[in-house]
């Protein structure tokens, strides 16, 4: 399960952004508004950028269709689209597949709001009441939505991706909150590059929950006010590290098994490569992230003097 610290350095750079963007928007080619009018779209409200601490979240319920019934068939029956969701209820994330859980933080923030002792004394709260919220968070789960709806982009399935993409545009134009500030204090997770990949550029005011920036224009996304959220580790975290000396317990200073043509066509990577080259206690080894490689590689990660997951 992901640690408490990974929410509360999302939810805390969240906080730093938000009023970074919202005191600083009058220069944003973005929305090119001074900072009154980020709060003025109807005359009668009227906010300052933030609370003190804890943030107020506000957690839109939205159909099931958008988050957990892409996790469970019991969500997703005929008439189940608005059962609520709580902790009780709420679906586990499914294991076996390495990409689904990498981009998974989209569930793990959804759960920190519906878990109520988990948010008390955290930099975050849940609230009920939106009038009383800093931002407002929207469960959607585009990244297991395009992983799960048409992956290859030519699949007919793709349609339900786009699908729930404008039903979702739909929803928040129709609410009020929304509407007042045009989305600017609306927290949107979009960690897989490809998610939301048909109507992103609607919601380019809003806060993105993303991996990185390298499918955005700078307009689009952008560190002034995004939040770039780790990637979830496919492994089980080691705890039985009781060496007297860990580090120089382990035999390997290197171990890399993994995509080795990702990003700008693999040009970091293959140079890692040719600059590891030869050396005794560094493995780095093309490969893909299935159920059995993941596995297969747990020891060798364990037996690596640097993480290089």
């Amino acid at each position: 399960m992901i640690t408490k610290s990974l929410i509360s350095i999302i939810i805390l750079l969240t906080i730093i952004l938000l009023t970074t963007y919202l005191l600083t928007s009058s220069n944003n080619p973005i929305t090119a508004v001074d900072l009154r009018s980020q709060f003025s779209f109807h005359n009668a409200y009227t906010t300052p950028c933030r609370t003190l601490s804890p943030l107020k979240v506000y957690m839109y319920d939205l159909p099931n269709r958008f988050n957990v019934a892409m996790l469970s068939s019991e969500f997703s029956k005929s008439g189940h689209d608005d059962v609520i969701v709580t902790v009780g209820n709420v679906p586990a994330w499914p294991g076996g597949s390495g990409l689904k859980q990498q981009h998974s933080v989209e569930y793990w923030m959804m759960m920190s709001l519906l878990c109520e002792d988990c948010s008390k004394d955290g930099e975050a709260v849940r609230v009920l009441d939106p009038e009383l919220a800093d931002v407002f968070f929207v469960p959607f789960f585009s990244s297991l939505s395009f992983n799960t709806h048409g992956r290859n982009m030519t699949d007919p399935d793709t349609e339900v991706d786009r699908q729930l993409q404008v039903d979702i545009l739909k929803f928040l134009r129709q609410s009020t909150y929304w509407q007042r500030t045009e989305g600017r204090d609306h927290v949107i997770p979009m960690h897989h590059p490809n998610a939301f990949r048909f109507l992103r550029e609607e919601v380019n005011a809003s806060i993105l929950i993303v991996a990185d920036f390298g499918r955005y224009s700078k307009v689009m996304s952008n560190l002034r006010k995004d939040v770039v959220a780790p990637y979830m580790h496919v492994m089980e975290s080691f705890v039985d590290d009781d060496s007297p000396d860990p580090y120089n317990s382990r035999t390997t200073l290197l171990f890399f098994r993994g995509r080795t043509v990702r990003k700008s066509e693999g040009v970091v990577r293959a140079k890692l490569e040719k600059i590891l080259k030869g050396y005794e206690d560094v493995h780095y080894e093309a490969s893909y992230a299935t159920g059995d490689s993941i596995k297969a590689v747990s020891y060798f990660y364990i037996m690596s003097k640097v993480d290089s997951e």
